[in-house]
């Protein structure tokens, strides 16, 4: 499965680490009576192939946070799948979802050309419209995040 954001309250979130392979059992989800939604049924934001260090890439653009800060927020897992190389759910940091909501066109449009001229970016097929596409989605779903008292994360397959 590709990478992919989502929007999930705490009960969402646990039912997703559930059904991507966590803890089955409704005893040990936050609020056993919230049916267990699966990622299809959550507000959602495709990424294709963006991996985790173009995730950190446009964290530190965005919010100019300190770099090391940036990553050690950026890769604590929300959920790891089994070792043998599965699921991994992030978290998105707050700074960066609320920057990310108040995103204007312009600031999306200079955006996404510093992120495409990052480190690798290019490399991956990811130049400045693709970049651009990506980030108005992500404005759209933080928007929708915040008005729904929901936190963002982000799904990557290792």
């Amino acid at each position: 499965m590709p990478t992919v954001f989502f929007a999930a309250s705490p009960d969402e979130l646990a039912a997703v680490v559930a059904d991507q392979g966590g803890p089955a059992d409704p005893a040990d989800r936050p609020d056993p009576a919230v049916p267990a939604p699966s990622l299809a049924e959550l507000d959602t934001v495709p990424a294709g192939d963006l991996d985790p260090a173009q995730l950190i890439d446009l964290d530190l653009l965005v919010t100019g946070n300190d770099p090391a800060e940036v990553r050690e927020a950026v890769l604590t897992p929300a959920h790891e799948g089994p070792d043998d190389g599965g699921t991994v759910l992030l978290p998105v940091r707050p700074a960066l979802g609320s920057r990310l909501a108040h995103l204007s066109d312009h600031d999306v449009d200079a955006l996404a050309e510093q992120w495409a001229a990052a480190d690798g970016a290019a490399d991956g097929g990811w130049d400045a419209y693709r970049c651009g596409q990506l980030l108005r989605s992500l404005s759209l779903l933080a928007l929708l995040a915040k008005a729904d008292d929901r936190g963002l994360f982000v799904r990557f397959d290792s």
